[in-house]
């Protein structure tokens, strides 16, 4: 317990005072600068994520001294989606390029996942290829959904929470549920800055980053598991319901979807409000109060993995279709 604790307070003190230090450094050099496509009205400094990578990583990296440690060669594909993250937030990479390189750090990764499988059929290689499809989509829907103050942080909180939860309880993976231990206090650290006033913005650091780790993390704790898929698939549905429906309406109506715009149903709810905090608030609420439940219920049998997800997006879909997501204010 007192190994917990400390990764804990690590995870969440470098984080704090490295998103401090970020502001000063970065304040008038790396700013977000307001259009019309933004959903807040003041210049933000947006290297954020920097606090959080360097917290995740370095912590992950010495959690050997309590525990097994995570393998190098994820901490390493971490690091680069990190990485590249970084040099979109200070040179604005192509789409192409971004792209690129995401398909190949996601290849390698679940490369990673299932080399341990003695039956890599084609089925199997089939399913992988799909999961390597996911994770760069979950690592663009993350990025697509960091729009409004906390809102990427606290849904990253949630996750962490969640999945913590279900995959102690079923001893799934022990050095994931650490990793999910610090990502989530890493954000708790950088949320005080976030949230509900944004000093600094994660930025592309931040947003590709985390994606790519529950991406990875829920494709590795997944193999085998329909239930442990579905856990994944309910803890994430606010982002992945938002920016897959807004980005599919936008495909369909002949919009440019890669150019920034203030269209996803998160972004509208704030407007309507006419508050950010409330807005990612209803987010918050919506993940503890409804999404857990149903998850947790079906982690202990007594909903179909199936029932749950319908009960999960439903609603969610319902809520994007009333707000017109993906189209034009």
């Amino acid at each position: 317990m007192n190994n917990w604790i400390a990764l804990c307070l690590l995870s969440f003190a470098l984080s704090f005072f490295l998103s401090r230090i970020i502001i000063q450094l970065l304040g008038k050099r790396l700013m977000d600068i307001p259009s019309d496509r933004s959903s807040h009205n003041l210049p933000t400094p947006r290297g954020g994520g920097i606090a959080i990578v360097t917290a995740i990583i370095l912590i992950s990296a010495g959690a050997g001294v309590y525990g097994s440690a995570l393998p190098w060669a994820p901490l390493i594909l971490f690091t680069l989606i990190a990485i590249l993250g970084a040099l979109d937030d200070f040179m604005s990479l192509s789409v192409r390029v971004r792209l690129l390189i995401q398909f190949f750090l996601s290849l390698i990764a679940v490369m990673i996942c299932v080399h341990e499988l003695n039956n890599l059929d084609v089925g199997m290689i089939a399913l992988s290829g799909l999961c390597v499809i996911a994770l760069v989509w979950q690592c663009n829907l993350y990025n697509f959904m960091d729009g409004i103050n906390g809102i990427a942080t606290i849904q990253a909180i949630c996750v962490c929470l969640m999945m913590g939860i279900f995959l102690h309880q079923t001893n799934n993976n022990p050095a994931i549920v650490k990793l999910l231990v610090i990502t989530g206090m890493a954000c708790a650290g950088f949320l005080y800055w976030n949230f509900p006033n944004a000093r600094i913005f994660m930025g592309d650091t931040g947003s590709l980053f985390l994606g790519f780790i529950f991406g990875f993390a829920a494709i590795k704790t997944s193999i085998g598991s329909i239930d442990i898929a579905a856990a994944w698939l309910i803890s994430m549905a606010v982002f992945i319901v938002d920016a897959t429906y807004t980005l599919s309406i936008r495909l369909l109506t002949g919009q440019k979807f890669y150019l920034p715009h203030r269209s996803h149903s998160y972004q509208k709810l704030a407007l309507k409000l006419n508050s950010h905090t409330k807005a990612t608030s209803l987010v918050c609420l919506v993940n503890i109060g409804w999404l857990f439940p149903i998850a947790l219920l079906m982690m202990r049998g007594i909903l179909n993995p199936f029932v749950a997800l319908i009960l999960a997006y439903t609603p969610l879909m319902i809520i994007a279709i009333k707000l017109k997501a993906g189209r034009p204010n």
